[in-house]
């Protein structure tokens, strides 16, 4: 008695485990309606140039692979201005049906550069940039004399005390960034070391 008690618990555990396998089993088995519908997408009609003729001869199969752009073909902007195609293509832009295109509007206004200043400007803005870096910063001075800031900083540049502190500023931001954002500045910095390698 005590024993049969003792091995249904066991069965009870080992039928479950079977119940639960089968079902598993079932659920992923793809059902017939369901493979038949996907059999019949698959079944795509063949191109007509592979199929068989109804005539008894021989055929060639022409299907070409894609080719790069022909060299006859040059945009008109890449023509000398003295090309008989510039006038061919003008003719053909001229035409009724030819589609009018206008070009997108530029991102910045053109400008012409400017050459306006003097060794007196120049000498200007290194003696401002000297006596007040943090004041008078490239682009105060850039707005001032209505130049580039590239172009302030190839004419003066700040002194060692102020790049010491800007230098000690931005190792304090430094001190405050967390782990991913300092992996991703030295997998930045190690990037740009291998730029001219390859």
């Amino acid at each position: 008695m005590s024993h049969a008690v003792t091995r249904k618990p066991a069965v009870d555990y080992l039928s479950s485990r079977l119940s639960h396998s089968v079902t598993v089993i079932f659920n992923s088995c793809r059902d017939e309606s369901s493979y038949r519908r996907t059999k019949q997408r698959l079944r795509i009609k063949p191109e007509a140039s592979f199929t068989q003729s109804s005539t008894r001869q021989d055929h060639i199969v022409f299907n070409p692979p894609s080719s790069a752009p022909s060299v006859y073909h040059t945009p008109p902007k890449f023509l000398p201005r003295n090309d008989q195609r510039q006038t061919f293509s003008s003719r053909i832009s001229d035409s009724p049906g030819f589609p009018k295109t206008e070009l997108p509007p530029p991102v910045r206004k053109p400008y012409e550069k400017k050459y306006h200043l003097t060794e007196a400007h120049i000498s200007e803005i290194r003696r401002l940039r000297k006596e007040d870096p943090s004041l008078w910063t490239r682009e105060k001075l850039a707005k001032k004399f209505d130049c580039s800031n590239m172009f302030i900083g190839i004419v003066c540049e700040a002194s060692k005390e102020h790049k010491e502190k800007q230098l000690r500023i931005l190792e304090a931001v430094k001190s405050r960034w967390g782990r991913r954002r300092r992996e991703a500045r030295e997998d930045r910095t190690r990037r740009r070391e291998t730029w001219g390698r390859d």
